[in-house]
């Protein structure tokens, strides 16, 4: 079977290369092209490829606009973002509208097909350079929120080791209910959910350390 690709890029020699890449393979076509998001769009509102790949600086309409089209009416088309920008808050962006994956430009062919392939599939998968900016990216943005009082601190440590909440009450002299609120505080502040996610947080930036 041979999947049908859309490109969508407004720079001539991109859409060609791609071409070239593509013909190398007999599990998919070039079959639909477009040089800007309003041709994409436009292409769409007829057609339905196997796969997408996006960029997204165009003009009239951008890859943002293009894939929110794609969130909105078509969904189960996978889409690949083929792009220069390496910004976390793009690739976050295109990713929660629903990108299967994010590539910069220099992708090597191999990285190129792997990627398609895991789309088709329905998967997701990002290089590791796009998977560490984001990753660093969502870091520093919980660092700043992660300042806990002394007692937070020392609660945290209590569960990483393995002390049950009365136990916390006991050597605090408070109640449990006192230390399951200030549990429910020390895992908004962390953006967090359950004990285990907190203390393996906080091991990893050194906030606390466990013997």
């Amino acid at each position: 079977m041979t999947n049908k690709i859309m490109i969508v890029d407004n720079h001539f020699i991109i859409r060609e290369g791609l071409k070239l890449i593509f013909d190398t393979n007999d599990h998919y076509e070039i079959l639909y092209e477009a040089s800007n998001g309003e041709q994409a769009i436009q292409i769409l509102e007829n057609s339905r490829p196997d796969l997408v790949l996006l960029d997204i600086k165009m003009e009239k309409v951008d890859g943002f606009g293009v894939m929110s089209y794609i969130h909105d009416n078509c969904p189960e088309i996978p889409v690949v973002v083929l792009t220069t920008v390496d910004s976390a808050e793009h690739i976050q962006k295109m990713l929660k509208l629903g990108a299967k994956g994010y590539l910069l430009k220099d992708a090597k062919t191999a990285t190129i097909f792997t990627t398609v392939d895991s789309a088709i599939r329905g998967n997701i998968i990002l290089q590791n350079h796009v998977s560490n900016i984001v990753f660093n990216s969502e870091v520093q943005q919980q660092i700043p929120n992660f300042k806990l009082t002394d007692r937070e601190t020392r609660i945290l440590t209590a569960i990483a080791q393995g002390l049950k909440i009365k136990a916390i009450a006991l050597e605090n002299h408070v109640s449990e209910r006192t230390i399951k609120s200030q549990l429910t505080g020390i895992y908004t502040k962390m953006n967090v959910a359950t004990g285990v996610q907190a203390v393996a947080l906080a091991v990893k930036n050194n906030m606390i350390q466990i013997d």
